[in-house]
């Protein structure tokens, strides 16, 4: 009388499973609901957190402000500036306008925007997963980075460019993988597009020039002029792409610049007698002073590292230490523990992932350069907190879901299915 009232729970989960759509959705609604839950554990909905405008964005924020009063991209609304990325200031801007400079509502307006291109990523990540190794590590990705602390923490609690940097990553990712198997050049150019947008939204990222254009040297077997070609074409039009901003720089400067130029002084700020090897803002130097009192930085940190080597060598090794675990500036409060001891075991899945890739190794040689490449700037200067480290989190993710694909795999027996789809699916289209 009632059977017609029961759900067969097993066949509908496997519905699910099998539903590509269905589970991005799934990802998608999940990623929303727990970071807006995090709003509201850490009240930002319920009282204003961003008193203090130097808090509301940092200096994003404090641009944005004189973008939307004077035109004038600085942060004290007087001298142009050239110390910040500029594409998130512009993002952060018609926000101001919209709903006042330094409000509550402009503040929860940009939060939610964040949340959304967090969503927005977990189809990316499910993509970009399902092109490296197949559909079952597509899910396992998108759910992860949707319940990701680190991922949650940066769209809710500051206000910055890391979703957004993050959510372009993925895409520059998905179309280069297409590069080597398609005829015509434009993923190498929308890649290129791409990768300028990165630059320009965070600096740190400019490594992606050495990093695509050697991937694709690797994949480039028997195929070596097309390659070439293609990263040329990637590399002429993210500088293209980046032109505009750095001949403003320049000028604003008096010498070349690309996207920002505060590298001399991080640099120094790493390498000095009072380096800790993380970073602790030098109290001896306002940050680049400009004009013809403008410290040397770069000779006086590669003067330093000549007559010390030793030290910069132990300092190194810290830098190496902090970038992967956390610096000691943190404290030992809980959460930045938990969240290490988190991170440092998706690290260990994904060194199973690695191990394990078999056939897939050629692809995963992407973000594996990535993950090796992009540190190496913060090694030789200083790490701070884990806004850098966030960047490439979300593929080592991707890497772990294989590892845990591999050690499930191992433990309960396979039966190739998976396998079987995930070759028919490994180049899959987007949902």
């Amino acid at each position: 009388m009632f059977r017609g009232a029961f759900v067969n729970v097993p066949r509908v989960i496997r519905r699910w499973c099998h539903s590509r759509a269905a589970v991005i959705w799934t990802a998608a609604v999940l990623a929303f609901a727990t970071r807006i839950a995090a709003c509201f554990a850490l009240k930002i909905f319920a009282s204003d957190p961003w008193v203090d405008p130097w808090a509301f964005g940092w200096e994003y924020g404090r641009i944005a402000r004189w973008l939307v009063e004077r035109g004038i991209f600085s942060l004290d609304g007087i001298v142009p500036t050239s110390e910040t990325d500029p594409l998130y200031s512009f993002v952060i801007a018609p926000f101001f306008s919209l709903f006042g400079t330094f409000t509550m509502a402009a503040g929860i307006a940009i939060v939610l925007f964040q949340i959304l291109l967090c969503s927005l990523t977990t189809w990316a990540i499910f993509v970009l997963a399902e092109k490296l190794y197949g559909p079952t590590e597509a899910r396992i990705s998108a759910l992860l980075f949707a319940c990701y602390p680190g991922s949650i923490f940066f769209a809710v609690s500051r206000i910055g460019p890391t979703p957004l940097s993050i959510l372009l990553l993925c895409l520059l990712f998905i179309v280069i993988l297409d590069v080597p198997n398609v005829r015509r050049f434009t993923p190498a150019v929308l890649g290129g597009v791409l990768a300028g947008l990165l630059v320009l939204t965070t600096g740190h990222l400019l490594s992606l020039l050495l990093v695509i254009p050697l991937w694709l040297f690797l994949v480039s077997k028997g195929r070596q002029m097309r390659m070439a070609v293609a990263s040329l074409l990637f590399v002429g039009t993210a500088t293209l792409v980046l032109i505009p901003w750095s001949v403003r720089n320049s000028v604003v400067l008096g010498e070349p610049s690309l996207s920002k130029s505060n590298l001399d002084y991080h640099l120094w700020v790493g390498n000095n007698p009072n380096a800790k090897g993380y970073y602790v803002k030098d109290p001896s130097h306002a940050i680049r002073a400009r004009g013809e009192n403008s410290p040397p930085y770069y000779r006086m940190a590669f003067s330093w590292i000549a007559e010390n080597p030793e030290q910069f060598i132990i300092l190194t090794l810290k830098r190496i230490k902090y970038f992967w675990y956390k610096t000691p500036d943190r404290g030992n409060s809980t959460g930045e523990l938990l969240h290490a001891w988190i991170f440092l075991s998706v690290v260990g899945l994904a060194l199973v992932g690695v191990i394990r890739s078999g056939e897939t190794f050629a692809r995963v040689n992407l973000p594996l350069l990535f993950i090796g490449i992009f540190p190496v700037l913060f090694y030789v200067t200083n790490p701070s907190f884990y806004r850098h480290r966030i960047q490439m989190e979300p593929f080592v993710l991707i890497l772990a879901s294989h590892g845990l694909y591999r050690l499930w795999s191992t433990v309960v027996g396979s039966s190739g299915e998976d396998r079987e789809v995930s070759a028919q699916r490994i180049h899959g289209t987007v949902a």
